[in-house]
């Protein structure tokens, strides 16, 4: 059996309209004058016409043309599909208002602590029937943006293929955070080894097995030849928040981080290129030419500001 698709590849849509101006103007040489063709012409389509629906579609009278009953229920048709296909042919257009989009958006914990709820109260306000889903971050969101199940991933700057639209966002340095109280506090001038007595909490980023991931907290460490002492780990941000509320665990963290009454920088590193981590936001093509998705785009990058 023959698709949908084989079917209507066999037929110029280009017909559709002809017939609808034949059936306005119950009359050939008028429809050949509104669609700018000779007479002959509107004649051979006519016949085309005839052809795909396997009906006379028209009998001739003193007045012009008569439609068959066949021409009479395309007739009523005809508008609405027609209609149908403009829509679809025409830029689309885009009212926050009014629209029901779905966007959906994966971005550290550490940055939607500081993103989202804003983001979340404007969009309540300029866009309330939009919905908005947040995704965990993952190592390689480029599958899930490629396949559309995201729209936008704020993302390390590295390894991007160029299928991906990437917008830099800024530069952070981490920073480690302990509770108020923490003895280290007493310290006049803490060095990172001292911390690294201490045990430390980390943020799971979901991983991919496919690729080659290292968190960049572990590649920083890394750089500065210290191993820290991990002794939890979670992707849930405020339990880790908890845990640094109400022990010595220690936690690093991004320099924009949310403090409370309750904990505080420790230690910063260096601001320099070397120390720094890069983010940037990324697209799938796809949505490029979606006033939908720019709009929303936009509103991201305003609550994002400059992270550096």
């Amino acid at each position: 059996m023959n698709s949908l698709e084989q079917k209507l590849s066999r037929v110029d849509l280009n017909l559709l309209v002809s017939l609808s101006v034949l059936l306005k103007e119950r009359n050939v040489s008028r429809a050949a004058q509104t669609l700018f063709l000779s007479q002959p012409a509107m004649s051979r389509t006519l016949q085309r016409l005839r052809d795909v629906f396997d009906d006379p579609l028209f009998y001739r009278t003193s007045q012009g043309i008569s439609p068959t009953e066949k021409a009479v229920q395309l007739e009523q048709i005809l508008p609405k599909l027609l209609a149908t296909l403009a829509h679809i042919l025409e830029s689309d257009e885009f009212d926050p208002g009014t629209s029901d989009q779905h966007f959906t958006l994966s971005i550290p914990p550490l940055m939607s602590q500081t993103v989202t709820l804003p983001l979340f109260k404007e969009l309540a306000v300029a866009a309330p029937n939009v919905n908005l889903s947040e995704y965990p971050v993952k190592s390689n969101p480029f599958d899930l943006l490629e396949a559309g199940t995201l729209d936008f991933a704020i993302h390390l700057a590295t390894g991007v293929h160029p299928s991906f639209i990437v917008t830099p966002i800024g530069k952070v340095n981490p920073v480690i955070y302990a509770r108020r109280e923490h003895p280290l506090f007493k310290i006049k001038k803490l060095q990172l080894n001292d911390c690294m007595n201490c045990n430390f909490l980390g943020l799971i980023v979901e991983n991919d097995s496919n690729i080659q991931f290292k968190h960049p907290v572990d590649a920083l460490l890394i750089k500065h030849g210290v191993q820290p002492r991990s002794v939890f780990r979670s992707s849930q941000l405020h339990v880790l928040i908890d845990i640094l509320k109400s022990t010595d665990s220690l936690f690093i963290g991004m320099n924009n981080l949310i403090q409370g009454n309750e904990f505080a920088p420790l230690y910063s590193f260096k601001v320099n290129d070397n120390n720094a981590v890069e983010f940037v936001l990324l697209e799938h093509k796809r949505t490029v030419n979606s006033p939908a998705h720019q709009w929303f785009k936009e509103k991201l990058l305003t609550h994002i500001g400059t992270l550096s």
